[in-house]
């Protein structure tokens, strides 16, 4: 009967075949080392995989908008606004900026930009920077800014309610430049705008930004319109014992017959 015995070493040809079998691995793994330090691909300590750069279906699911043509400056304005915007959701480099933005361009707007282009050479790159002066040059003359700033600089409230006076202002202050640069020159200028009553009502109030200037201009337009309600409603009870004694004089002439 044979004893089984555990933990024996191998034999000596097994152990030799063993050590054969690490070495050759072991080389192989240099050599395949080797081979991918040579091709650049080779792992560095302390390096982590960096994620592809976002292209244009990173733009897309951003949904920026499409442009054909502009009715308005404004419209055009706003759409490279907008496209701006987007940019800064995904770290664009400047060099794919103008083509993501030139992608979004149909119609007028798209056979500009081939015209545009065509007077570069082939392999010319352009810049955001150089994308936007050539759109705004071509969409919004400058003749039109100057139109603008006429039209911030005239701009009153008249018989407009606050808000609506507001939106007018922030539409065109885009247009006002060094008018409306800081928070205290925006102020001055929708002060100045402001109809003469809500002038007087807001006189002696600092607000700390334009904001509060809006809400207060609001609060107090409010007020005065409720005060006007409540005057239009007592008026009535007024009115109506003003005219009895022009009645009492009407049945005194006999002009009209007295009630009974």
């Amino acid at each position: 009967m044979v004893e089984c015995r555990m933990g024996e070493p191998p034999n000596p040809p097994e152990l030799a075949q063993a050590i054969a079998a690490m070495l050759t691995g072991r080389d192989e793994q240099t050599a395949l080392l080797r081979e991918l330090v040579a091709q650049g691909r080779a792992p560095q300590p302390g390096h982590h995989h960096q994620p592809p750069a976002p292209g244009y279906p990173e733009f897309l699911a951003t949904q920026p908008p499409l442009f054909h043509k502009a009715d308005e400056p404004l419209e055009a304005d706003s759409w490279h606004r907008t496209i701006e915007s987007k940019f800064t959701l995904h770290p664009y480099s400047d060099g794919d900026k103008a083509g993501l933005a030139a992608q979004q361009l149909r119609g007028p707007a798209r056979t500009w930009w081939e015209n545009h282009v065509a007077m570069f050479p082939a392999d010319t790159r352009f810049t955001w920077a150089q994308f936007k002066d050539a759109f705004r040059a071509h969409h919004i003359p400058a003749g039109v800014i100057r139109r603008k700033l006429t039209e911030f600089l005239a701009l009153k409230q008249g018989n407009s309610s606050v808000l609506q006076y507001s939106q007018a202002f922030n539409t065109l202050a885009q247009y006002a430049g060094y008018h409306v640069d800081t928070d205290e020159k925006k102020q001055a200028c929708f002060r100045q705008g402001l109809n003469s009553k809500l002038q007087d009502r807001l006189a002696m109030v600092k607000f700390d930004t334009f904001s509060e200037l809006v809400n207060g201009a609001i609060i107090q337009e409010d007020a005065h319109l409720a005060h006007k309600a409540e005057k239009k409603r007592k008026a009535p009870a007024a009115g109506f014992s003003s005219s009895a004694p022009q009645r009492f004089r009407l049945v005194q002439s006999g002009l009209q017959r007295a009630p009974f």
